[in-house]
């Protein structure tokens, strides 16, 4: 066992929180396309992954509420940023006192995490019904003034949002010699366009631990269950991960490290990983603020070099770059989807920045179709680093009960879809580089990506799609990002 997987390993004290983020997700394969194969259940999504679960605890259900009822933050609910050394009982005990907020009841303090900049809490209401009647914005400004603050956000909801078109079901694609044996591989196109299986002759194959952030993990998935690292964590909920009442988590995971060449399923892009499942979201699609802030600080404690996270939220969140910014020192790469709201024009420069992708320091990701055009659902942007098959990607669906009976694998479309093939790739960069850095890594997969579009860098395409193979045979520093490229776009 490597010395990153023993780390990852190793359990991180840290407390609960709840509320959204965006999964960046798609619209699905119809059922069944092209026909089962023999011993496999191939599914497809009729639905949002989740839109018929029911919540599974008090705070699914809290989210749940919340998001029925219309409202853009948890009620009662706020990410507090301290000084190093505040003691959060001042606030509660300032909070108690304070005209303004005595309808919520007082407050109970959480902590969410530790930063190089200071610790963050979530401040929770000890009378949800009476701060339904606290305007978030008064809330905000209140706690602001109180002793040893330096910032304060509602805990934003962020939820599952489905593109408006996820394109045709792809057919089969040819066999080549020395594919592997999975018999759903024929239908993992994007192993051709991003040339994996010609980078796995280059590859060291060295053990390496990728954080899924998104909606937990089948643990048990025969397809994934070797791969699955103990150890992993719902922030939702405060308990172990070990399941996915979604679907959404389980598909990025497959994407990235189903066991290959086994027989059975299909094929993930990097053999040599191992995943680290950190449940930010619920059974229904909902998280928060506070909860992502923390699967990310906890990922990187945790040990986890790429971080894949194929969610987003579309407001800017001191606390999130908080978040980022403690995985980022720890030496970790966040990898991000760009986002889904395109609405046919992915060239619409009016959609609303997605994060974390749009966060400094974040490797962010678009998505193309088989014919390497750009999905018409990918959102553009000059935060966006590079692109990667994202339409009509056939991955894994949970298999037990618990979970979503009767959908071992399916097809569905969606920069979530592009994030964990680009996380793979990045995982057999570092795995053969391990002197890099992950700024390094970054810079290289996108020196090493195949441009389309416009001559060098645009905000549709970013570098350009991800190439395995170029960027497995390519010494360190050997490419150079080419064409010109607006000096924005290097604002990280």
């Amino acid at each position: 066992m490597s010395k990153n997987v023993r780390r990852v390993l190793s359990s991180v004290a840290l407390t609960s929180l709840a509320a959204t983020m965006v999964a960046c997700q798609t619209v699905p394969t119809a059922p069944g396309a092209f026909g089962p194969r023999p011993g496999i259940n191939v599914g497809g999504f009729n639905a949002a992954p989740g839109s018929r679960v029911q919540p599974r605890s008090e705070n699914e259900a809290k989210l749940a509420d919340a998001v029925a009822r219309g409202l853009e933050a948890v009620p009662g609910e706020y990410l507090v940023k301290m000084q190093p050394g505040a003691n959060p009982n001042q606030v509660m005990g300032a909070a108690s006192a304070n005209p303004a907020l005595q309808a919520m009841g007082g407050l109970n303090a959480e902590l969410v995490g530790q930063t190089q900049s200071g610790p963050i809490f979530v401040m929770k209401a000890n009378n949800m019904m009476g701060a339904m009647n606290v305007q978030p914005q008064q809330a905000v400004q209140a706690l602001s003034q109180m002793p040893g603050v330096m910032g304060v956000e509602p805990n934003y909801i962020v939820k599952l949002e489905l593109p408006q078109s996820g394109g045709e079901p792809t057919p089969p694609v040819a066999q080549k010699p020395g594919t592997p044996n999975d018999p759903l591989f024929s239908r993992q196109y994007h192993f051709d366009n991003v040339k994996v299986v010609e980078g796995w002759a280059q590859s060291a194959r060295n053990e390496f631990v990728v954080a899924v952030v998104d909606t937990g993990v089948d643990s048990k998935h025969p397809d994934l269950a070797a791969n699955i690292l103990p150890g992993g964590w719902n922030t939702v909920d405060d308990v172990p991960a070990e399941s996915d009442g979604n679907g959404h988590g389980t598909h990025v995971a497959g994407t990235i490290a189903a066991v290959t060449n086994n027989g059975i399923g299909v094929a993930g892009v990097a053999p040599n990983v191992k995943l680290l499942s950190i449940q930010v979201l619920s059974a229904q699609g909902y998280g928060s603020y506070e909860s992502v802030a923390k699967g990310i600080i906890m990922a990187a404690d945790k040990g986890a070099k790429v971080i894949s996270m194929s969610l987003g939220g579309p407001r800017s969140s001191s606390v999130i770059q908080d978040a980022v910014d403690h995985a980022i020192s720890k030496g970790a790469l966040l990898v991000a989807a760009m986002g889904n709201s395109a609405h046919g024009d992915s060239n619409n420069p009016t959609a609303r920045p997605s994060y974390p992708a749009a966060s400094k320091g974040v490797m962010a990701v678009g998505a193309t179709d088989k014919n390497d055009r750009i999905a018409r659902f990918s959102q553009a942007g000059q935060w966006n680093s590079v692109v990667a098959p994202g339409v009509d990607i056939m991955a894994t669906f949970p298999t037990t009960p618990s979970d979503m009976p009767g959908k071992d694998y399916g097809a569905i479309s969606g920069t979530s879809m592009a994030t964990p093939i680009v996380s793979a790739v990045a995982s057999m960069v570092w795995s053969k580089n391990p002197g890099l850095t992950a700024q390094q890594v970054k810079a290289h997969i996108e020196a090493t990506s195949d441009d389309l579009g416009p001559s060098g860098y645009d905000i549709l395409f970013g570098h350009g799609r991800v190439n395995a193979l170029k960027a497995l045979s390519t010494p360190p520093g050997a490419a150079a990002v080419p064409g010109q490229v607006n000096a924005a776009a290097f604002r990280r």
